[in-house]
């Protein structure tokens, strides 16, 4: 006789959404923090049946009725408990496993609890494991928070593992070690540990960091039936009521970042265990409808990921944003610096994910060449047509604006039959052209002054004016005024403008100012020479008296 397997049912049961399941039956409407639904189980007429996405269980005040999803189903469709788990599978689209065996399998997640507690022990009393999280900020708070351990020599765990009366083929089962030709080995030793939760809050395994010079310096429990990477998030059941009371989910690459920004206080940060989010997380993301913030390395393989990520989360209609630190810095080194505020401003000041992902497509042509401009555009086109209309049109503007192309004969549902490729409308509204010549002194300039308020207060009391910015004067006049037209456009250019580095330092802010003004001095001079005005030499000396006294103060 086929049973299901106790790991599937464990499996769905880390997959689903009690929401989603009893909403199936019953109308659901979000309540605070839960979900309230008038019960099926009495009759009832006000709604009196909680239920808790958190905790994945539901409860009646009224006959007391409760359980998790399953339950739920078995009650109301009157079926056997097999019956309910498959009902479950269906409705969340989930393949289940079976067995011919008929022995219920020993309870195995006190086997990653116990190593869990030994490698926790083992931490404090390894003073180069402690060392080196200290060295990055932790401290004992959050190693308690985290529960960080150290994985020692392999042949501890096994000897815990041998005391325990752990069968091999359990231990293989949870990840903790694996096989190979010489026999069983421990899957961490000497490596810091991270233990990996389920949203249901359930140990399913554990990540590795080496302090040595391994050249794999981090790891994951091998992929099981108990531990898929691919629908977990790291420090999830820690940020979960975080997550749905800010409405906001921070999604970062690595361990460290989300044990750094949660002592920070951004408490609703998570991570990924692989490159990028994958289909299988999406039910986890949707579950609070809380907007994402996209915030990998800034390295090819953390853009790569972003913008695989972006791509999942637009098509399914997730609002998020995606942020990049400067520098190819991580968010851990910004927390160590102390920029706490900076982080701040960053997180709310992401790229729209849609938008991210067609920079990125424009990025990849030469849009000076005519083909390669169509091109992009028929990428771009593939992707907005996969989208739905009123989403594919608000990108108009920017796809317009990127080819420099005229916005109102482009349809990013597909082209009308005659495409206009005049850049007229973008001299009106002053937006950036692809010929336009790039000057970086000029952008860090202004880039710095949007990030700091003193800077620009700085700039009008030694009255620049847009005269000084000779390559960007269409960037000035956007910073100074963001809500003029086409100005969101141009500013959002000049954010992600990677050559354009911010200035931090007044110090360097000042030198920044005086080689803007001196740039612009010398190429009046060299006006002046080459014109016919009757006062030319006077104005000669004059302007070289300027130019000398500004290289003076450089």
């Amino acid at each position: 006789m086929l049973m299901i397997e106790a790991s599937s049912i464990q499996k769905l049961k880390d997959t689903i959404d009690i929401v989603d399941i009893i909403s199936h039956y019953v109308p659901v409407k979000k309540m605070g923090s839960n979900f309230k639904c008038v019960c099926p189980f009495h009759d009832d007429k006000n709604p009196s049946m909680s239920i808790n996405p958190q905790k994945q269980f539901y409860h009646c005040f009224s006959c007391k009725a409760g359980g998790d999803a399953i339950k739920f189903v078995m009650d109301y469709e009157k079926i056997s408990y097999p019956e309910a788990v498959e009902k479950v599978a269906s409705i969340a689209n989930f393949t289940l496993s079976y067995t011919a065996d008929m022995a219920e399998k020993k309870e195995n997640k006190h086997i990653l609890e116990n190593v869990n507690a030994m490698y926790r022990a083992d931490l404090f009393k390894n003073k180069d494991a402690l060392n080196y999280l200290y060295s990055r900020g932790i401290n004992d708070a959050m190693i308690e928070k985290f529960e960080l351990g150290w994985a020692d020599d392999g042949l501890k765990t096994i000897r815990l593992l041998e005391n325990d009366k752990i069968e091999p083929k359990e231990a293989l089962e949870v990840g903790i070690v694996k096989q190979n030709e010489r026999g069983i080995y421990a899957s961490f030793s000497h490596r810091i540990t991270f233990p990996i939760y389920s949203h249901t809050t359930r140990l399913v395994g554990f990540g590795g960091r080496t302090i040595s010079d391994h050249p794999a310096k981090y790891i994951n429990s091998p992929q099981s039936n108990l531990f898929d990477k691919s629908r977990l998030l790291y420090g999830y059941h820690l940020a979960r009521r975080s997550i749905a009371q800010k409405k906001q989910m921070i999604i970062t690459e690595g361990y460290l970042d989300v044990i750094m920004l949660h002592y920070a206080g951004f408490d609703n940060a998570v991570a990924v265990l692989g490159t990028a989010l994958t289909e299988k997380h999406l039910p986890i993301l949707k579950r609070d409808e809380a907007s994402i913030v996209l915030c990998f390395d800034g390295d090819s393989a953390g853009i790569n990921a972003a913008v695989r990520s972006a791509h999942l989360l637009s098509l399914n209609e997730i609002d998020a944003s995606v942020v990049i630190i400067d520098g190819g810095a991580d968010p851990a080194d910004m927390v160590f610096a102390g920029k706490i505020d900076y982080l701040k401003a960053l997180f709310s000041s992401g790229v729209e994910i849609g938008e991210f992902y067609i920079r990125h497509i424009a990025k990849s042509y030469d849009l000076s060449r005519p083909i390669q401009k169509q091109k992009c555009l028929d990428e771009i086109l593939a992707y907005t047509k996969s989208l739905k209309a009123v989403i594919a049109s608000s990108y108009a503007p920017l796809v317009a604006s990127l080819l420099n192309i005229d916005v109102g004969s482009l349809n990013l549902g597909g082209l009308k039959s005659q495409m206009s490729f005049s850049p007229k409308i973008y001299k009106e509204r002053n937006l950036p052209t692809q010929t336009m010549k790039k000057d970086i002194l000029e952008l860090c300039i202004l880039k710095s002054i949007m990030a700091n308020t003193n800077f620009k207060q700085e700039l009008i009391s030694q009255d620049i004016t847009h005269k000084y910015f000779l390559n960007h004067e269409n960037f000035f006049k956007a910073v100074f005024s963001p809500k003029a037209d086409g100005s969101d456009i141009i500013l959002r250019e000049l954010e992600l403008d990677e050559s354009a580095k911010l200035i931090d330092d007044e110090v360097k802010f000042q030198k920044a100012l005086i080689n803007l003004k001196l740039k612009y001095y010398e190429k009046m001079q060299q006006d002046i020479k080459n014109s016919n005005l009757a006062d030319k030499l006077e104005k000669l000396e004059l302007i070289t008296q300027i130019i000398l006294e500004l290289k003076r103060k450089i």
